[in-house]
């Protein structure tokens, strides 16, 4: 293989669909999250998830602050893209979802948002720089901030999601989002990198002067629950960790894609 070819493979390799599986067992394009509970699993083109009550990992988060997941009270399962998405940038993200039926009774009554994650967008190596993310509860179904994707009556079934984005700190910035073909999100021609509710009671983990924008974007995808903190004490809770059904939750994901936008 001369030089020219050699090149010609790099470049194609890149894009290589993300179903195909990599040397780590998950999709190509893929790793597992780095403070990972319980590990999914990969087979015949399926990453499968499992929540239960426990999974956290005990790793230090090596910024400083002494927490970690189970000293939050956070439990996760989740894997994310190896490939970092910069500003300026234009891009895809797809995949279909499947909700287990037999997961019930978790709900975020009296909290604006569920603090159970699906996916989330998130700049690397910062703290509060959660961007925008995909909540799970039993009464709302999925919702992308604040927006339906789709309810409850659709666990059991198969859903497609997709974000096709232009990280832009300007006002050249776009983000749409659908699910099942069906718009659930825009914005247009404004900037993308910070989102419009960062720093309010729906969005704690976004706080505006922390925001660096010179870090890339980084798909996470998969079950997070968020806990109380390790100040849990200080606001009357009695453990870090929340309320989770005994059962567990119970979600697949497949057709992942993420890179250039394919329309």
């Amino acid at each position: 293989m001369n030089l020219r070819h050699m090149r010609l493979f790099l470049v194609l390799a890149a894009f290589l669909p993300a179903a195909l599986a990599s040397a780590s067992g998950l999709p190509a394009g893929f790793d597992g999250a780095t403070f990972q509970g319980r590990k999914p699993h990969h087979e015949d083109g399926i990453v499968s998830f499992t929540l239960m009550n426990g999974d956290c990992s005990k790793k230090d988060y090596g910024d400083g602050r002494g927490e970690s997941d189970c000293r939050n009270g956070n439990l996760r399962s989740q894997i994310h893209t190896r490939a970092k998405q910069k500003l300026g940038g234009t891009y895809e993200y797809s995949m279909e979802i499947w909700i287990d039926p037999e997961f019930r009774n978790f709900s975020a009554y009296g909290q604006p948002r569920s603090p159970l994650l699906i996916a989330e967008w998130q700049r690397i190596k910062t703290i509060k720089n959660h961007m925008y993310e995909l909540h799970l509860d039993t009464f709302r179904g999925v919702q992308f901030e604040d927006k339906n994707c789709f309810g409850s009556d659709g666990f059991g079934e198969w859903h497609r999601f997709t974000m096709v984005v232009k990280w832009s700190k300007g006002n050249d910035g776009f983000l749409r989002v659908t699910c099942d073909d069906r718009l659930v999100y825009e914005l247009t021609r404004q900037q993308t990198a910070i989102p419009p509710l960062c720093g309010e009671e729906v969005k704690l983990q976004c706080i505006p002067k922390l925001q660096n924008l010179r870090q890339p974007v980084q798909w996470q995808v998969g079950p997070k629950l968020g806990g109380y903190g390790v100040e849990y004490a200080k606001y009357g809770f009695p453990s870090q960790f929340r309320n989770f059904p005994d059962s567990g939750l119970r979600m697949k994901v497949r057709n992942l894609y993420y890179g250039p936008p394919r329309q």
